[in-house]
């Protein structure tokens, strides 16, 4: 079978996704040191939850961000309630991986609308003529 020489960069990437996602899901964990692997992503996503909830609730004290609207905040909030530090386990055979990736993951993605909010606020509507 032969493919069209366009679509040979994405057979390959599509072979490489799909290797990387299979050793993601293979990888299991057990011996010693598994407990103490689960209890750390544990702890690790606890904190990152604590920093998430200080951004999300910090920022609504910033003066420019309040002027903008309680209203318009709500996306700091979804991701403190989604953040997965809280609500997430480490003990479902993967030592945690999902979970610190995760946390990690809406960690920063509350650091980025946290500054796009900042930003947004402070934009300022065009004079009326």
């Amino acid at each position: 079978m032969r493919f069209p020489s366009t679509a040979r960069p994405w057979y390959v990437l599509g072979i490489v996704a799909a290797v990387l996602g299979v050793d993601g899901v293979a990888f299991a964990c057990s011996g010693p040191g598994a407990m103490e692997a689960i209890l750390r992503a544990e702890r690790f996503g606890w904190i990152l939850w604590f920093v998430t909830a200080l951004v999300a609730v910090g920022s609504t004290f910033v003066p420019r961000v309040r002027a903008a609207g309680v209203r318009k905040q709500w996306p700091l909030l979804l991701l403190l309630v989604l953040h997965p530090g809280w609500w997430m386990s480490a003990r479902s055979g993967d030592c945690g991986r999902t979970l610190l990736a995760s946390s990690v993951l809406a960690a920063a993605l509350t650091l980025v609308v946290a500054g796009f909010l900042f930003w947004r606020s402070g934009r300022v509507a065009p004079a009326v003529r």
